[in-house]
């Protein structure tokens, strides 16, 4: 049986996470371009990720306002001959009260993402073998230099959009498994 409660841009997501909290700062040296630490909810050992879609932007209640995070939306881009394949954008936009910081993780994005095969395959290796997706091809759209942003005083925000293609395990019968 699916399970419908996952998509690949969770999967793109949690690799993504995975990556920036184990880079090291060059704007901010000695540390990690996100450090776990500053996302303990409350300090109570519970890590808010701070990258997250944009419908659950509210439910936050000015945990992140003052945080650098990332939030992100997704889009199905339809499906071409084989509809086997799947394709997907995610258009992601970092805030920050430092433009150095989001300039940072947009470089670091563009190099994680830039490599279309080779991009697919440290994300497969990241997943292992027990993840329902495989990835075949994620490539760079779009990035958006950072600038102030209107809604959420003090904070700039730059962007970056990434398109990829994947597969997902299925039925013989062409079904999502």
């Amino acid at each position: 049986m699916a399970n419908y409660s996952i998509n690949a841009s969770s999967a793109i997501r949690n690799y993504l996470w995975d990556q920036l909290k184990s880079e090291n700062s060059d704007v901010n040296p000695g540390q990690k371009m996100f450090n776990e630490q500053d996302y303990d909810y409350q300090n109570s050992g519970n890590i808010w990720i701070p990258i997250f879609p944009s419908q659950q932007e509210p439910e936050l209640d000015g945990f992140f306002q003052n945080k650098k995070h990332i939030i992100y939306n997704y889009v199905a881009d339809g499906y071409e001959d084989n509809w086997l394949i799947c394709r997907d954008s995610m258009l992601f936009t970092i805030y920050s009260s430092n433009y150095l910081e989001i300039v940072e993780v947009q470089e670091f994005m563009l190099d994680l993402f830039r490599r279309m095969d080779d991009s697919a395959k440290d994300v497969n290796n990241y997943l292992g073998q027990t993840s329902p997706f495989i990835f075949y091809s994620i490539s760079l759209t779009d990035m958006l230099s950072p600038e102030p942003e209107m809604e959420k005083a003090g904070l700039m925000a730059g962007q970056v959009m990434i398109r990829y293609k994947y597969g997902r395990v299925v039925t013989k019968a062409g079904r999502f498994a």
